[in-house]
């Protein structure tokens, strides 16, 4: 049996192929992807006008949301303050939280206007007092 010549011998070395990029290839690929790239463009703005829409929507429907419960909320609260200005209201409440009654006939007395020392409504100054 003969022996098998040595890689040496052969002129082999025992190294990974080295293959030259071929340009025109790595032109096609790159007018490739730059095609898709500009092609995929509009899509990708469409989309992002769409969701920026779509935000936008919600956002708005939030607000009017809030808007409803902000109204019915000012709508309850004039009802309430007219139900607490009322005067049967107030003067129960005097009566039940105060403690206060009506005076009796004759624990009230009437005093006039010009008693105080102002001048009474009916002879009131109809203009008003001019300011600096």
């Amino acid at each position: 049996m003969s022996r098998s010549a040595s890689a040496s011998d052969r002129g082999w070395r025992n190294s990974t192929v080295h293959r030259e990029v071929d340009s025109r290839h790595a032109r096609w690929a790159f007018k490739v992807v730059l095609g898709v790239a500009i092609a995929l463009t509009p899509l990708a703005v469409y989309l992002l006008q769409t969701m920026s829409y779509v935000e936008t929507s919600y956002a708005i429907e939030d607000l009017r949301g809030w808007e409803a419960r902000l109204s019915d909320a000012e709508r309850r609260l004039t009802i309430e303050k007219a139900v607490i200005e009322s005067l049967p209201a107030v003067e129960e409440r005097a009566g039940v939280q105060l403690g206060l009654e009506h005076p009796k006939a004759a624990h009230v007395i009437v005093v006039a206007p010009e008693d105080f020392g102002r001048p009474a409504p009916s002879e009131a100054p109809s203009d008003p007092p001019s300011s600096r």
